[in-house]
């Protein structure tokens, strides 16, 4: 797995371990800058996307980490373990 990967609006992580900075690919996890903190998107196989609650959190690392949580919950034991380890970076 890549891990995150800098964007120009935030951060972004390919689960299939492709660089979330230069390809799209599904699924796949965003944070996105917003006035309110960090906004924390989840693109599920099919192509919808998911916002997940609490994407404003204290710091960027905290954020990265309960997108990842989360996504856990979202995405289901099939991708566990492309969510495990995550790098922080």
């Amino acid at each position: 797995m890549s891990g995150w990967a800098r964007t120009t609006d935030g951060w972004a992580m390919n689960l299939d371990g492709t660089d979330g900075a230069l390809h799209f690919s599904l699924p796949r996890l965003e944070l996105r800058s917003s006035s309110k903190g960090w906004r924390s998107l989840c693109f599920l196989v099919d192509g919808s996307q998911r916002e997940v609650a609490g994407g404003s959190a204290e710091s960027l690392l905290a954020a990265k980490a309960l997108a990842v949580e989360q996504a856990r919950a979202l995405l289901g034991p099939g991708h566990a373990a492309a969510l495990l380890p995550v790098p922080a970076r």
